[in-house]
């Protein structure tokens, strides 16, 4: 029987082992890769993932994902002693987190269990200077997770619209810090961008740095480089691990295709003002953009798969919108996204296609009339994330990176 820690939930083996399909690969394992997966089979792992999240399905994906290679998985939102129970702890995000985290890491007995964070959301800019960060730790000092709870509760019930009344305290105080980020080089104007985004990011960093400081983690990932060279220029060694494909993701339906191109998420800001230049662009060229806010599940699998291009634009210049181009590729649509730095594992040209603002309306014109050069991106790109990068895959990558043989 798997430990359970204090307010987790266990994930049974057997049953994510029936949730999860095979892994279809073009080449058998080799040797080493079977007698290394047989040595996961121990591996106790903890996750530790905030209770509440903008994300709460890759707290699953995840847990899946340990489970099909042979771990036993629990997931736990606040830790307490059966922390030491485990073989390894995994931080997946720290933003919406509460809990004495640094109580009980820094209680680790010789540094049992490893601990890892794996770094899913935006940090700031690696090019950003000591006296923009010490604008940027005052901004994220307006967080209202970081109150202890009982105080957070008698101050929410006495404050009348509390999350409207704190939203614009964070934007009144995000704003020196955006103006001065703007006024960077090669940021390209971050004023443009929604102010939230600076504050989550600021947030983040601030807990991650506390927790390096207290010696809690002992290795650290990032889904995509921009945010494992903002970590590395901070002194902190970090590596890179791509998030994987899992089957809620979606799949190819093979359905026909009817939506030239679509964009998928909110038009806030800058990105509301290019989907509607694009528009008229491409409307010009006999084109239709669709633009649709929110869609989820099999609702969102479906939109994608009558989809011939997804549109990615980007929510900070720095960042690389790794999650999105994970999503059309899965789902068996050419993703036409913006330039952004440090496309990690995505290869531009041969799993999707990456062009500059000013192109963008020649680019998607030109694919959308050779059918044949979009299929086969599309399809190299699909067979990418569901044979190469899926969570498996990159959970495998993270164990035998964090050297578990030297730990345990």
């Amino acid at each position: 029987m798997h430990l359970i820690a204090h307010g987790a939930k266990t994930v049974p083996e057997k049953e994510n082992r029936l949730l999860m399909p095979k892994v279809h690969c073009d080449r058998p394992p080799t040797a080493s890769k079977v007698s290394s997966r047989a040595d996961f089979m121990s591996r106790r792992v903890l996750i530790i993932a905030p209770r509440f999240s903008m994300y709460p399905c890759f707290t699953k994906m995840i847990a899946e994902g340990f489970s099909s290679i042979g771990c036993a998985v629990n997931i736990c939102h606040v830790p307490d002693a059966t922390v030491f129970a485990h073989d390894v702890v995994l931080l997946t995000g720290l933003s919406q987190y509460d809990g004495g985290l640094t109580r009980w890491l820094s209680r680790r007995p010789e540094k049992k269990p490893v601990t890892v964070l794996w770094q899913l959301e935006p940090l700031p800019p690696v090019q950003l200077s000591v006296f923009g960060e010490r604008i940027g730790f005052r901004v994220a000092k307006c967080d209202w997770g970081r109150l202890p709870p009982g105080l957070a509760k008698v101050l929410g019930n006495m404050i009348p619209f509390r999350t409207q009344t704190l939203r614009l305290i964070r934007r009144w105080l995000v704003r020196p810090y955006a103006q001065y980020v703007a006024r960077q080089p090669e940021q390209e104007g971050w004023i443009q961008f929604d102010t939230e985004i600076f504050f989550k990011a600021m947030v983040e960093w601030v807990r991650i740095r506390a927790l390096h400081r207290a010696g809690c983690i002992d290795q650290f990932f990032a889904t995509v480089q921009p945010r494992v060279e903002f970590l590395r220029s901070r002194g902190i060694s970090a590596d890179l691990l791509p998030f994987g494909y899992h089957p809620d993701w979606g799949g190819d339906l093979a359905i026909e295709r009817d939506i030239d191109v679509l964009f998928l998420g909110a038009l806030v800001k800058r990105r509301g003002v290019l989907v509607h230049q694009l528009q008229q662009q491409l409307e010009r060229r006999g084109r239709k953009l669709t633009a649709v806010r929110r869609a989820f599940g099999e609702a969102r699998t479906e939109l994608l798969n009558r989809t011939r291009i997804m549109l990615v634009l980007l929510r900070t210049p720095h960042d690389m919108p790794a999650m999105r181009l994970l999503l059309g590729m899965a789902c068996g649509a050419l993703v036409v996204c913006e330039k952004c730095a440090g496309t990690s594992e995505f290869r531009s040209g041969e799993h999707f296609v990456m062009a500059g603002l000013e192109q963008l309306p020649e680019v998607i014109d030109y694919y959308l009339t050779h059918e044949d050069e979009r299929c086969r991106i599309a399809r190299q790109g699909h067979e990418f994330v569901t044979r190469e990068l899926t969570i498996e895959n990159m959970l495998c990558r993270l164990l035998d990176q964090i050297k578990m043989e030297a730990h345990l």
